[in-house]
């Protein structure tokens, strides 16, 4: 009796407690958002430069250098990657991939494509900015089994960082 009732209760709650497509699209973006962020960060505190790299293709990946060697170019090679003492190359959750399906550009990007940056990557200077001067672009996440759902990473002139979520028709 008490492994019927159990059972049954675990029919009740289990798929209850499954993550949202939307939720694991939010997740994997809040990831990419606090590895642009910590990015930034090693940039301003050691003066030197600092990527993110972008790989869109089969892989779904991103991947941190720091310029450490001091010649103010990034050749994204392994001492550059070890460098940044953080999340080396981050492969993006198995059904979540970069991609913008038929959505508009977010709020604050001007660019095209899932990455808008230029080369698929964004440099930060040694005062934490974006690098040229001025830079600004996005990186959209899709839910690979939903297109609708998307969610965008949006850096900021200044480097900051922000979240914009595909939701009924409109960036919230």
């Amino acid at each position: 009796m008490v492994v019927a009732v159990v059972g049954a209760m675990m029919a009740i709650v289990v798929p209850r407690m499954r993550i949202s497509e939307s939720t694991e699209a939010q997740l994997a973006a809040m990831q990419l958002a606090q590895d642009l962020d910590l990015t930034r960060t090693r940039a301003l505190s050691t003066r030197s430069m600092s990527r993110v790299f972008f790989n869109p293709g089969t892989s779904s990946s991103y991947s941190g250098f720091l310029d450490d060697n001091a010649d103010s170019t990034i050749t994204q090679s392994s001492s550059e990657q070890l460098a940044l003492q953080a999340f080396g190359t981050r492969p993006l959750p198995a059904r979540i991939m970069i991609g913008r399906g038929s959505v508009p550009n977010a709020p604050g990007d001007s660019g095209t494509g899932a990455v808008s940056f230029a080369n698929s990557y964004v440099d930060f200077d040694t005062r934490g900015l974006p690098r040229p001067m001025g830079t600004s672009g996005a990186i959209y996440l899709q839910h690979m089994t939903d297109p609708s759902i998307v969610v965008a990473v949006v850096v900021s002139p200044s480097g900051s960082v922000r979240l914009w979520t595909w939701k009924s028709g409109g960036w919230q």
